[in-house]
């Protein structure tokens, strides 16, 4: 493999968290979508009028909104999981500043301008910075295989 290849591995590895962050910040929205709908629903009239098919009753939605909280539990889970193994990695790397980058774009999901700045380097400087950081950040084979 070659050390381009590798840095890319290394990428993919690193954004995995930000990818489950998203996830869970996306089914935490279907939940409060969902607690909505439920808020806005009308309590059922008794009428010896015919319902439409398809009226869905609160119980529908109770069954939706469990299911999303499952799903939250379960990504939240993932998530914590995958940060918690990326931190280590960063944190066991021997150059602060390295770290400090590695940090900034894949646990904070901070913009190039940013941590150019939180650093004080300049822009070429911190990306000469970064691409030594993910020379440097430990990957091992076996994982290598598990994202590819």
């Amino acid at each position: 493999m070659t050390e381009k290849e590798m840095n890319e591995a290394k990428k993919k590895y690193l954004t995995r968290y930000k990818k489950s962050h998203l996830k869970w910040l996306s089914l935490c929205e279907q939940e409060k979508s969902i607690r909505a709908e439920i808020e806005g629903a009308r309590s059922p009239e008794i009428t010896d009028m015919p319902r439409a098919a398809g009226t869905a009753d609160l119980s529908d939605w109770m069954v939706r909104l469990e299911t999303i909280l499952e799903k939250i539990n379960a990504a939240k889970r993932e998530n914590y999981g995958i940060r918690a193994e990326i931190e280590e990695r960063i944190i066991d790397m021997d150059d602060g500043i390295q770290s400090r980058i590695l940090w900034l774009r894949y646990i904070d999901f901070k913009e190039w301008n940013d941590i150019c700045t939180r650093i004080g380097y300049s822009w070429n400087r911190t990306h000469e910075l970064h691409s030594e950081a993910l020379r440097n950040f430990p990957l091992e084979k076996t994982v290598q295989k598990r994202i590819e």
